[in-house]
């Protein structure tokens, strides 16, 4: 299993922002980030982010994932893991939520 940890933050209901643990099956390893969050959402329908064109050209799925701003459509899971089996999701700095 993959864990995920995802930022959350609903700021008519949370106080301050938190980190949510989520798990994925180890066949999402070969797949982008997107796909990830796209099998996160379906379990979890409050889970919500930008996407739009899939193709790394809008930059509407811009994320900080394991510490780097990268497009969730084009990174695939294994490169934003390494060798690790955590995967973190933040919105990208000085954006609002």
């Amino acid at each position: 299993m993959i864990e995920v940890q995802v930022y959350r933050y609903h700021p008519e209901q949370d106080r301050s922002p938190w980190m949510q643990s989520l798990s994925l099956p180890e066949e999402f390893r070969v797949r982008m980030v997107l796909d990830a969050l796209e099998f996160l959402h379906e379990a979890d329908q409050t889970l919500v982010y930008r996407r739009s064109c899939r193709e790394g050209v809008c930059g509407s799925d811009g994320m900080n994932i394991n510490g780097k701003n990268r497009l969730a459509c084009i990174t695939p899971v294994s490169e934003a893991l390494g060798t690790a089996s955590l995967l973190i999701i933040r919105p990208l700095p000085g954006m609002p939520v």
